[in-house]
């Protein structure tokens, strides 16, 4: 990891400029479902993410990048990315430093290119529109989340559902 330190209102978010083509047509004003850059950037970060090992990629090279204040003005944007940094990072007791902030931009950049490039691959092999697209990985992460919950015990799940019932 790098030490190099980005001063607040500087830090930026890369997007990889070999998938901008694939940003631009999930926006809204494409044929997407997604407001903005960022949000596109988020929600392929948590599909590298869901993904392990394999979701994760260093970009080669990036087109122009974000101001971190953009995602910072997301109610849990900055959350998810320190998140990220934190479950990649076990045991490093500074990953949450300010001193660390460009390395968690960089891991949170690898999971969006990632997220991306899983996603070109569903595109290209379902041939469906992007919304239907999104709408089936988000169902498949929801079926492989309710089959890791079946295996807890029924007495925790019910501790940790949503609503407990406490009977």
């Amino acid at each position: 990891m790098t030490t190099e330190v980005a001063l607040p209102g500087e830090l930026r978010v890369r997007r990889p400029k070999d998938k901008e083509t694939l940003i631009q047509q999930l926006l809204a004003e494409h044929d997407g479902i997604f407001a903005s850059m960022a949000e596109v950037l988020l929600f392929a970060a948590a599909l590298g993410w869901s993904r392990g090992d394999d979701g994760r990629v260093p970009l080669k090279a990036h087109g122009e990048p974000i101001r971190f204040d953009v995602f910072k003005k997301m109610a849990t944007a900055e959350a998810f990315i320190e998140s990220l940094a934190v479950m990649v990072s076990p045991g490093d007791t500074e990953i949450l430093s300010d001193s660390r902030a460009l390395d968690r931009v960089r891991i949170f950049e690898e999971y969006a290119n990632g997220g991306l490039a899983i996603l070109q691959g569903e595109l290209n092999t379902s041939r469906s529109p992007v919304a239907e697209t999104l709408i089936d990985l988000v169902r498949d992460a929801c079926v492989a989340d309710r089959d890791r919950t079946s295996k807890v015990p029924s007495d925790i799940r019910k501790m940790i559902s949503p609503r407990p019932d406490w009977s």
